[in-house]
């Protein structure tokens, strides 16, 4: 099992947009046919850490790219970035973590 999980950093005073979005990026994954991400708030952090994070679990690192292109090649992602990046401090990074039990 992997977990998928991308961290975003917002510009100050945007970041209840930003989740709202997110929950539309939500969506579109799961229309995407696979499984729903949750949408994570960064209550308590230390200063760097990031105010939202999106994560979703794959049964395979297959499964998990097939998912990822099955949502980037559709317009409706492009719209979505392009309307989402201007929020943004900086480009969101993911990380792949293995669970190991």
């Amino acid at each position: 099992m992997y977990v998928s999980r991308m961290s975003f950093y917002t510009r100050p005073g945007h970041t209840e947009e930003v989740a709202k979005r997110l929950k539309q990026l939500a969506d579109i994954i799961e229309r995407g046919g696979t499984r729903r991400p949750r949408v994570l708030r960064v209550s308590f952090g230390s200063p760097g850490s990031p105010d939202l994070q999106l994560e979703q679990e794959s049964e395979s690192l297959g499964e998990l790219e097939h998912g990822i292109h099955s949502v980037t090649d559709r317009e409706e992602f492009r719209s979505w970035s392009a309307g989402t990046s201007e929020l943004l401090l900086q480009v969101p990074k993911r990380e792949v973590l293995r669970l190991e039990s």
